[in-house]
């Protein structure tokens, strides 16, 4: 009888371990699932699929942050809270791919979510830490700078200064940052840009009705035909747009900005 107890203490201390053991395992669970960070992409009836969090509130890129490092802190960072959160604890919409997402360090240390390489930031219009509305982009275009995070951008927005000693300057990049440029020597809708300069000149392909910045118009982008066999080039107002091989495919790199015909394009905002 006293070994019947025995085992039947023993049985029902493995039962209270095994419980303990689960409820630990459900926690751990749990705290896994509270620490993710939930994107995903979201369709606004006026700027089509944007990014937002798991609240529905809307993210935004900066075109001062054109060579992929925040340059949006102090002041500046209080109306435009930065997105922080680690790749790792990123929980991802289906639609979205993790390749696409990583991390900048802040000035203060904090790692700053970003897309494409450029920073994400929410927008707080009293700039008091409370953030606009779920489902709000009141922030787009705000100085002509900060624009609603969309997945599908063919273009942006960059901006830094251009010649030592004058103004910063905004101008058209390609969705990852990398400068474009115009030719003096181009016609209206004509590359004249052909053999070794297009090798030195690579054409911007674009697509037909290109993903745009809200203040720019998509009446002034088309899609031209070439003479050679590099295929159809976008152009901006007439001017067939340019990659500069020297730029070596580094975001924010404007080698090319004045170097014989080639400019970049400084569209009027």
């Amino acid at each position: 009888m006293n070994n019947y107890f025995k085992n039947l203490r023993l049985v029902a201390l493995s039962f209270l371990v095994l419980n303990l053991f689960t409820a630990c395992s459900d926690d751990d669970s749990l705290d896994k699932e509270t620490s993710a960070f939930n994107i995903k992409i979201e369709n606004n009836s006026s700027f089509g699929s944007i990014l937002v969090n798991q609240e529905n509130q809307s993210m935004y890129f900066f075109a001062g942050d054109v060579k992929g490092e925040s340059n949006c802190n102090g002041g500046c960072a209080e109306v435009w809270p930065p997105v922080i959160a680690e790749v790792d604890d990123l929980d991802l919409a289906s639609n979205l791919n993790l390749t696409y997402f990583g991390n900048v360090t802040r000035e203060n240390g904090e790692k700053q979510l970003t897309y494409k390489g450029w920073p994400l930031y929410y927008f707080s219009p009293e700039s008091d830490d409370v953030l606009e509305a779920s489902g709000a982009v009141e922030g787009d275009g705000r100085g002509g700078l900060f624009y609603v995070a969309k997945p599908d951008y063919t273009l942006f927005l960059g901006r830094q200064v251009l010649t030592e000693g004058e103004d910063a300057e905004i101008y058209l990049v390609d969705d990852y940052g990398l400068t474009l440029y115009q030719s003096a020597n181009d016609e209206e809708n004509v590359s004249n840009c052909t053999g070794g300069c297009a090798n030195a000149w690579p054409i911007f392909s674009g697509q037909q009705n290109p993903v745009i910045p809200s203040t720019l118009s998509e009446d002034d982008f088309s899609m031209i035909t070439r003479t050679d066999a590099l295929g159809p080039q976008l152009s901006f107002k007439g001017v067939p747009l340019y990659f500069f091989a020297s730029d070596e495919g580094i975001r924010g790199n404007v080698t090319g900005n004045g170097t014989g015909p080639f400019t970049v394009v400084a569209p009027e905002l």
